[in-house]
């Protein structure tokens, strides 16, 4: 048993030792593992299909989702209805499997996950899939998942919020209005998944516009959009609507871009508008089909001002 004085002269001694040292800064605790039920959850971009032992074309799973949640799994397809599914996995097994079900049919599987895609292959046949591979007459089709990172994103400095599928990356460029020069803030996410780069431009105009002058403002707001996408390519337009903005107007179009020297084409659809002193950009580009298929919807509808009331 330890003596009382000894007991004490160690925890003198313990003190001095203690003040002549630096404090340790505390432990960083990791955060517990994600199980594979709470990894699965969210939004996949669908970004490789196989079937019969062959990658499929592109144009039948571009912009197609699986969407999981708790306990619900739905798969969005174009413009088809969109399925929902019963779902569950069993990490016991080796590969990991899954089973959808939905309207009393049993969908058996196997994923895995690397890094940010998750890989399903999925039979419709009474035999579970054993392999990440299809064979020619199998009932059994892979699908790579690419997980979407789209956030509410906020920019204090110009004033306002949009949905966009990650963290956008700010470019400033100096650009001519009617009005005099200005400076243009664009803020500029590529979504891999999709194919298609998501952009917003913002312009403080130096001065008043006349009426005449809107036309020209938008024009120029336009040209500056496609120059960050590639300043070589030559657009046309291949439509033009107006649409509403809140109190003001503008217009929404849709842009075919040839490439110089090459027989690919892209495509753009912008929508562009003046409100207040300011003119603002939104511009989703990339290959045809990627255009087509993107979140349009999402990102030009959750565009907010800071102070504008948020639509129903």
């Amino acid at each position: 048993m330890r003596s009382l004085a000894f007991a004490i002269l160690l925890g003198v001694v313990a003190s001095h030792s203690q003040a002549d040292q630096p404090i340790e800064p505390p432990r960083r605790v990791d955060p517990k593992p994600k199980t594979d039920q709470e990894l699965i959850e969210g939004i996949w971009l669908i970004i490789g299909l196989e079937a019969g032992g062959k990658a499929q074309p592109e144009q039948n799973y571009r912009g197609n989702t699986f969407t999981f949640t708790r306990d619900r799994a739905t798969l969005k397809e174009g413009k088809h209805a969109p399925i929902e599914f019963a779902w569950t996995l069993d990490t016991a097994k080796s590969p990991k499997t899954i089973d959808l079900t939905a309207k009393n049919v049993l969908i058996r599987g196997i994923y895995k996950f690397e890094n940010d895609d998750l890989t399903l292959c999925l039979s419709v046949g009474p035999n579970r899939p054993t392999e990440f591979a299809t064979k020619p007459g199998s009932e059994s089709e892979i699908f790579t998942l690419k997980r979407s990172h789209w956030e509410r994103h906020t920019d204090k400095g110009i004033g306002f919020t949009v949905d966009m599928p990650g963290k956008p990356e700010e470019r400033k460029r100096e650009t001519i209005t009617p009005a005099g020069k200005a400076t243009t803030t664009f803020q500029i996410v590529k979504s891999e998944g999709e194919r298609v780069s998501y952009l917003v431009s913002v312009t403080p105009l130096p001065g008043p516009l006349g009426e005449k002058d809107i036309t020209a403002t938008l024009e120029s707001a336009k040209n500056a959009l496609l120059a960050e996408v590639d300043s070589d390519a030559q657009p046309r337009t291949e439509s033009e609507k107006p649409f509403k903005a809140g109190p003001t107007s503008g217009k929404e179009l849709a842009i075919t871009l040839e490439l110089p020297d090459s027989s690919d084409k892209g495509a753009a659809r912008v929508r562009l508008f003046v409100s207040g002193d300011r003119v603002y950009g939104l511009m989703v580009a990339g290959n045809e089909d990627g255009v087509k298929a993107a979140n349009i919807t999402r990102f030009w509808s959750s565009f907010r001002i800071a102070g504008e009331k948020k639509k129903s």
